[in-house]
């Protein structure tokens, strides 16, 4: 065919050889004096390369395996072993609100009794609550009587407000503790330096304790977040304690409050 050439008859295809099987390389012959010296052996291929660095899992400053200094599990920070315990500052808490019922009962009891005579008056009017007209007027006026005491119980929630600032106030400035912290072996100290709080201190921790709470309506509410808040706080501060910058210690673990060492001869 005019214009094809043929290629010659030594360049035809031809079939490429069978692969050989993989063999691992023999070593080296006794006589063979391997690499020169000084040169540093090469990695093999494939083999593992450390990434530069810290090794993995080892935070800065701190030996590898183990947490930094003053971290907990997971890297969180150590709890400080002196803090009183939750239940320590709530069992102190009940001992000193018995205390406080007791000298805050005049208040109460003196508060009450107009409205419980009253209503003793009231029920001498309706002898027979069991006809629902009886009862459906006793109910009705007991309603107006409970409506036209709301500034009496105002007057008695300050009056016991401030009967539990003053209790607070004046024991935690003089001893930092209260009876309820004596029972428990607990002492309000300063957050930064673990010193004696001041007056002035204990008298901000107090009324942020005692006397907000005594705010209508917000107050209850701030009061259950103010003593809650110690169970998630790293160093179980309630609000109060933030405010003033103070914490509750255990008194054991305090320096000079320990058990003294016996130096008789």
């Amino acid at each position: 065919m005019t214009g094809v050439t043929q290629p010659p008859d030594d360049q035809q295809w031809q079939q490429p050889p069978a692969p050989q099987p993989f063999t691992m390389p023999s070593p080296p012959p006794a006589g063979d004096p391997g690499p020169p010296a000084g040169a540093a052996p090469g990695p093999g291929y494939g083999a593992y390369q450390a990434y530069p660095g810290r090794p993995y899992g080892t935070p800065r400053d701190s030996t590898p395996g183990y947490p930094a200094p003053g971290s907990g599990p997971a890297g969180r920070p150590a709890r400080d072993p002196a803090l009183a315990e939750w239940w320590q500052r709530l069992l102190a808490r009940l001992v000193d609100d018995v205390i406080l019922v007791i000298l805050t009962s005049p208040v109460w009891i003196f508060g009450l009794l107009p409205l419980f005579r009253r209503i003793q008056r009231l029920a001498g009017q309706y002898p027979d609550l069991s006809q629902p007209a009886a009862a459906q007027a006793f109910d009705n006026s007991v309603n107006r009587l409970m409506s036209g005491m709301v500034g009496t119980f105002l007057l008695i929630g300050a009056g016991i407000g401030i009967i539990s600032f003053g209790y607070d106030w004046l024991q935690h400035g003089l001893w930092g503790q209260t009876v309820g912290k004596r029972v428990m072996g607990t002492k309000v100290v300063t957050a930064d330096t673990r010193s004696p709080i001041s007056g002035q201190a204990a008298c901000g921790r107090a009324a942020v304790y005692a006397l907000v709470p005594v705010v209508p309506s917000v107050g209850g509410l701030f009061a259950l977040i103010n003593e809650a808040w110690l169970l998630w706080d790293p160093r179980r501060q309630c609000l109060h304690d933030k405010a003033a910058g103070t914490v509750v210690v255990k008194k054991s673990m305090l320096a000079g409050d320990g058990p003294q060492p016996n130096r008789s001869v």
